[in-house]
């Protein structure tokens, strides 16, 4: 068994709720791969719960806000490669990272402001807001 691709490897309109939706659906895929584990399934099912919230919140408050076409191409790339999974054991890898990848595609850290303009700085004494640190 393996997991169902999306219903599109491409978002048709370029939102974060089209976002969204193509990432909901490949992480149920996920999730019912996973579940053919019979000793896993309890916690396949809480991992699957957890990425969905971490979805929901990544995708934002407004879901008909737009979404470049790079971020978009990055969330479909993600499904498209959840679709190649084949291996219930890597479905379950998956679970916790695939939410982890859309969040940073989407911004969700940072209200989607600071992703796609260059490098990221982390945090440190060079880093603005942590001279007090």
């Amino acid at each position: 068994m393996s997991v169902a691709p999306p219903d599109s490897t491409q978002p048709r309109d370029a939102t974060r709720g089209v976002a969204l939706d193509m990432a909901m659906a490949a992480l149920d895929a996920l999730a019912e791969l996973g579940e053919t584990i019979p000793d896993e399934w309890t916690y396949v099912t809480a991992l699957a719960e957890a990425g969905r919230a971490r979805l929901r919140a990544a995708g934002g408050a407004d879901l008909t806000a737009p979404l470049s076409a790079d971020r978009a191409g990055a969330v479909a790339a993600a499904c498209e490669e959840v679709a190649r999974i084949a291996d219930p054991h890597r479905a379950v890898d998956w679970l916790s990272t695939f939410p982890a990848v859309v969040e940073l595609v989407l911004g969700a850290s940072d209200g989607g402001a600071a992703v796609g303009r260059g490098a990221v700085v982390p945090p440190g004494p060079t880093s603005p807001g942590t001279s007090g640190r």
